[in-house]
Parts: structure tokens; sequence; C-alpha cells
């Protein structure tokens, strides 16, 4: 070989390198995943309504709504201006409405959002009770309902406000956890 043409491949040789050293340095941004946003969701149900049971076969609750979305990301329902049906242990039915809610099928509980309305019905009026707040979170196996909102109690003769609640529905029995304020008034 003579020097020329080893000079040449030196050169050739030394060209690559530093071709090859710029290609490795150079680094490309990272790419945006190609689904940003909300995750989507799998399917929609409209003018719905669900029975949905615990796992000894008992109803856990009922949902009436004009819509809901299943989100498998999430493994949860959102649901459009429901209506609950919760139920205690022994059968007692307690109504709940709220402008939107998400239904945890993993964590077995029901989360209802903006002006929440949860009501017992009950034949005879002294036992009836309305509950309002702005979240209420309901665990359909344990049958129990959470709030850390304000949160109001009326009952014939009576107006309870505090804010945080702790309800079972099975004993039906609430606690309300600060800032408790009470009006009494006789019945008619």
């Amino acid at each position: 070989m003579n020097r020329s043409q080893v000079l040449v491949s030196v050169l050739l040789a030394l060209f690559a390198a530093i071709t090859g050293w710029m290609v490795y340095l150079r680094v490309e941004p990272p790419r945006p995943d190609r689904f940003t946003g909300p995750s989507r969701p799998d399917y929609e149900l409209i003018d719905f309504e669900l029975d949905a049971f615990d796992d000894t076969g008992k109803i856990a609750f009922r949902a009436k709504s004009p819509r809901l979305s299943h989100d498998d990301r999430r493994k949860a329902l959102a649901v459009t201006t429901p209506e609950f049906v919760l139920y205690g242990k022994n059968g007692q039915q307690w109504h709940a409405t709220s402008l939107t809610a998400w239904i945890d099928t993993v964590a077995k509980r029901i989360d209802l959002e903006r002006d929440v309305h949860v009501e017992r019905r009950n034949a005879e009026a002294a036992a009836s009770f309305l509950l309002t707040t702005e979240s209420l979170v309901a665990f359909t196996e344990t049958r129990r309902i959470e709030s850390d909102r304000d949160v109001e109690v009326t009952r014939p003769g009576s107006i309870l406000r505090g804010r945080g609640l702790t309800a079972d529905l099975t004993t039906q029995s609430f606690e309300l956890k600060a800032d408790v304020d009470a009006t009494f008034a006789p019945v008619p």
C-alpha cells in the first residue's frame, strides 16, 4: 500500500469515527405518549339500571342513571346524575343522589360528588332523615358511608351540622366529626 492510499484510509476512518460520535451524541427528545389526556371509555351505557351484588349474593346497591362510561384503566365506572339505592345488611334502603359519581369495582366503593343527598325513607316520618353534603364515599362491602366535607343531617325536629361524617348503614348510626351544631324544634 502506498502512502496516498494509507492517508485516504486514515482520513476515511477518522471521518467515520467523527460522524459516528456525532450520531451517538445526538439526543432525541422523548416522544410523548400516543394517547394523552383523559382516558377514553371502553364502552358507554345510556339510560341504564344496574343491580350489584356482594360476595354472598346479597344486593349491595342499585344504580340508575342517564349515562355510564366504563374506564378499564381505572377499573371504574363514571356515572352522571345517578340515583343509588344503598342497602344495610338487614335490607334497609338508603336513597342517594349526586351530580356525578365513580363506582370503583376493585375497591368496592362509590364516590358521590357535588350536591349529594342521602335519604332514609320510612313509613314513620319520625324515623326518616336527609343527609346533604358535597362529597361522600359509600363502601358497598362494609355498608359504611364517609365524608370529610361539611354535612347537614335533617330529621323531624332537628337539624345537625358538622364537618366530617362516618355512618354505618346496618346499625343506622352516624357520627359527625367536628364543628357540630344542632338545632332542635318540636315536631308538630
